[in-house]
């Protein structure tokens, strides 16, 4: 395919306007990435699609040491989860019961089991936390790829889809990265999985709602954006899988996952109906005694700083001589 070259630009080793010239690449992070894919597509001499797919997996190994730790802490959790829940129970019996006390004690109880066996909540969110702002950054640039567009983009792609800055015409894209999305999801890809969570059944049912947004969102993104979300979601199951393997668990000092009787479990899954109205329902009793501990705290307050309350039927300062109150129409002793 032929390209029009202008006055000033700079060709690339194949012949192709290199994306600085264009306005492209840059320091900021999409343009980092943009960069990226131009080393790959020209120094390999990858085309376009080629190009983001091994930069996907590159970007996705870089994440793998944190996949490693989200799997160690989550198979930590699960063993350990019995007695996570219990703390829960009691803690959030405690609330709803008014005894700040009490819920302050289970809940330091729940801190210092979780230090000791090492775990930590917040682990399993490593891999979304650093895969959102990398997303964010390639879904930049390769949009603004597609839409300059990049000629050498559009004869970039494979298969059906060849061009690579228009959308999938028949929506194999889409639904493909809405497939995927959900066995990431099922699975526990990523940190998908929040097991000792009272409401991590209402979560779980919100993320399967989501490739069925995701799809109609998706069809018209340039099929470069659906390429790498594709393959992003590929790699991301292949590494789960990869991580089943009990050879591979060994060596990076994985636990072994404990299968619990869940009928012995403290915390019980409920449907999905069931579990919203008891989950609005805790809402609501802590709301209020969120409420009345601010109004006793407004009472007391008004208490100490307000004029003092009459709670007599005379002053007991102004006795007579014998200690009894002076009568109606006799005058108070000095």
């Amino acid at each position: 395919m032929s390209w029009s070259i202008v006055a000033g630009q700079q060709l690339n080793a194949l012949g192709e306007p290199a994306l600085a010239s264009l306005g492209l690449g840059g320091w900021t992070p999409p343009g980092l990435f943009q960069q990226f894919f131009e080393m790959l597509h020209v120094s390999a001499g990858l085309p376009w699609w080629g190009a983001i797919a091994v930069g996907t997996v590159v970007i996705r190994l870089c994440v793998f040491p944190l996949v490693v730790r989200s799997q160690k802490n989550a198979v930590t959790m699960n063993n350990n989860l019995p007695r996570m829940q219990a703390l829960q129970v009691r803690m959030t019996e405690a609330r709803q019961m008014g005894n700040e006390i009490e819920a302050s004690r289970w809940t330091n109880e729940l801190i210092k089991f979780m230090k000791e066996k090492d775990i930590n909540p917040l682990k399993s969110l490593l891999v979304p936390m650093a895969q959102i702002p990398i997303f964010v950054s390639v879904f930049f640039g390769l949009r603004k790829m597609a839409n300059l567009p990049l000629m050498s983009m559009k004869d970039g792609g494979m298969l059906w889809f060849t061009d690579l800055t228009v959308p999938d015409p028949y929506y194999l894209l889409p639904a493909v990265t809405a497939l995927t999305l959900l066995a990431t999801i099922e699975i526990g890809a990523d940190g998908a999985r929040l097991p000792t969570s009272p409401n991590a059944h209402l979560v779980k049912y919100f993320l399967r709602a989501m490739p069925f947004v995701v799809f109609p969102l998706t069809i018209n993104f340039p099929a470069a954006i659906l390429c790498y979300w594709v393959c992003s979601n590929f790699v991301a199951l292949g590494q789960v899988i990869f991580l089943k393997i009990p050879v591979v668990r060994t060596y990076f000092n994985i636990p072994a996952k404990i299968v619990h009787d869940q009928s012995k479990l403290p915390i019980q899954k409920k449907p999905f109906v069931q579990g919203v109205k008891e989950s609005w329902s805790n809402m609501k009793i802590s709301k209020s005694l969120e409420d009345r501990q601010r109004y006793d705290e407004m009472r007391f307050k008004k208490a100490g700083l307000g004029a003092v309350t009459k709670t007599y039927k005379y002053d007991p300062t102004r006795q007579t001589a014998d200690g009894r109150p002076p009568g109606k129409g006799r005058p108070p002793s000095a």
